[in-house]
């Protein structure tokens, strides 16, 4: 299968995205770009129930709040994050890699299966929100979160090292129930 190269809604500089209630900044994939899983899927045991959204995490919510805290205090943050966002090209491939994801909380665990995608615009824009935080930040892995286990929340994955921590193994494609995607 070839990677096949789209844009949200085929724009390469989409609109700049609203911030969430939970201060997350994520790029949409339009059902047409990326058609949403139709099926759960049963992998090691664990049902997972299909996203009903398909997004692109830009901003988790550690960053998003610590970016609204810097413009709350500070003056033109709202335009140069507006800015930084504008600078991109917001272009992603499927990389038809997927993984299952697991993170303990206590006694409870969530789960999610992902496919990675490749972005590049993904380690520009944190260099550049890294500037207006005043410090370097790592570069979220660019995923879309495909199933949740019970239909529970997703998993925010910070970095790299996040992403090894929590990745429980790689899922061949044959195991999902993929057809429209």
């Amino acid at each position: 299968m070839t990677n096949t190269k789209h844009t949200r809604s085929g724009e390469a500089n989409p609109a700049f995205p609203a911030w969430s209630t939970q201060h997350t900044l994520v790029l949409p994939i339009a059902q047409q770009d990326w058609p949403l899983p139709d099926t759960a899927v049963e992998i090691d045991g664990v049902a997972f129930l299909p996203k009903r959204e398909l997004h692109i995490t830009l901003v988790g919510k550690a960053l998003g709040a610590e970016l609204r805290e810097v413009a709350a205090g500070t003056a033109g943050v709202d335009d140069a994050i507006r800015a930084a966002f504008g600078a991109q090209d917001w272009c992603w491939t499927r990389l038809h890699r997927w993984l299952r994801l697991r993170k303990r909380a206590d006694a409870t665990a969530r789960e999610s299966i992902i496919e990675l995608v490749e972005l590049p615009a993904m380690a520009k824009f944190h260099q550049r929100l890294g500037v207006l935080t005043g410090r370097v930040l790592p570069v979220p892995p660019p995923h879309v979160t495909l199933f949740t286990a019970a239909g529970g929340p997703a998993i925010g994955v910070a970095d790299a090292a996040a992403l090894q921590r929590l990745t429980v193994r790689a899922i061949d494609g044959s195991e999902l129930s993929l057809a429209n995607c």
